[in-house]
């Protein structure tokens, strides 16, 4: 296969994945039809079993990569990146907020799964849990040398995880309501984001001090 064909195939099945997501988050795995993600992704229903064979292979791709990106990409840049302990915890913080800015569907996605599909969940996460408990391992032991150097408190790396991810997730689940709640409208959506992660920032680093 030339590059041109290899491209047009990674396109294809991104577009198809993209699709996947959108009607997996709104109707869960027991309504969404594959029928509809291939006329979203504009693909024949044909093409896409060609690529993903069949509706569990398709679903389970999507929540296996999409976890294992997202662990990866909150906790490389704290452990792996340069700079003080707060300022790589910020680099963490603003990769995970970014990433949910891009893929608004995914924080549904995953509730979506966890109710419909436990067993996938139960699945994932052990296949991942290596993967995690090194990482995690990695910065329990960077927040403790960061605190016998006297720059940080006392804090549990999973207990940090926990707050990153729930400070950085809610705002997805709960926009609707809040535009309800505070007159937010549609055209305010970036800025509210914005504002919304700069005091995320500001909690953790408070939480650090």
């Amino acid at each position: 296969m030339d590059k041109q064909n290899v491209k047009q195939a990674k396109d294809t099945e991104q577009l198809i994945l993209e699709a996947a997501i959108q009607e997996f988050s709104a109707k869960g795995f027991d309504g969404a039809r594959t029928s509809t993600i291939a006329a979203n992704a504009g693909v024949t229903h044909a093409m896409l079993h060609y690529y993903f064979r069949t509706k569990e292979k398709l679903f389970e791709r999507i929540f296996k990569d999409k976890i294992q990106y997202i662990i990866s990409m909150v906790l490389s840049p704290i452990v792996e990146s340069d700079g003080s302990i707060k300022e790589r915890i910020c680099k963490g913080i603003e990769a995970h907020f970014q990433f949910l800015l891009v893929n608004k569907e995914l924080p549904v996605f995953f509730i979506t799964t966890i109710n419909s599909r436990p067993e996938l969940y139960s699945e994932t996460i052990r296949e991942l849990t290596t993967t995690a408990n090194d990482r995690i391992k990695a910065l329990q032991s960077a927040l403790d040398q960061a605190h016998e150097n006297g720059e940080i408190s006392n804090v549990k790396a999973d207990m940090l995880i926990g707050d990153i991810a729930s400070l950085n997730v809610f705002p997805f689940l709960a926009y609707p309501m809040l535009m309800a709640a505070t007159g937010y409208v549609e055209e305010e959506y970036e800025a509210f984001m914005e504002m919304r992660l700069k005091e995320n920032l500001e909690i953790i680093m408070k939480r650090l001090s």
